[in-house]
């Protein structure tokens, strides 16, 4: 296989290109998981996550913001967002499947899930009088 071909067989691990996601913004690959708002972007930075699923949803979702509530400061997102590592597989059908790994995995790839929120900024983070637990 040379450099530029994408793996095509089913179960075979890759590196995704902007060809397998949803496109790049802020210089960092954004894709959506499905229609309940989830959505991966492929760097462990925060804050540029936050910057390029923004755009995403923006421009390809057409939503005010990331959060769908022009009335919500975007600060809130962050709350939403894990970073960590996947290994990416190729499915049957071309598409692939996004499975957490360890940051030692064969194969192993930043990326920071956003899920996307259905409710207030989740605890812990909304704790004010309690002790800190991250």
């Amino acid at each position: 296989m040379t450099p530029t071909e994408t793996p095509t067989a089913p179960g075979t691990v890759f590196t995704p290109t902007e060809d397998d996601m949803g496109g790049e913004f802020a210089g960092v690959l954004v894709a959506s998981l499905g229609e309940d708002g989830d959505a991966i972007a492929l760097t462990h930075a925060k804050e540029q996550a936050l910057e390029a699923l923004d755009g995403y949803f923006r421009e390809i979702c057409g939503q005010p913001n990331l959060l769908d509530d022009a009335t919500r400061p975007l600060s809130d997102a962050y709350f939403f967002l894990d970073c960590g590592y996947g290994v990416f597989t190729r499915r049957g059908d071309g598409g692939w499947h996004l499975t957490p790994a360890g940051e030692d995995a064969r194969g192993a790839v930043a990326v920071t899930w956003f899920r996307h929120p259905a409710g207030p900024v989740p605890v812990p983070y909304a704790r004010r009088d309690e002790p800190k637990l991250f």
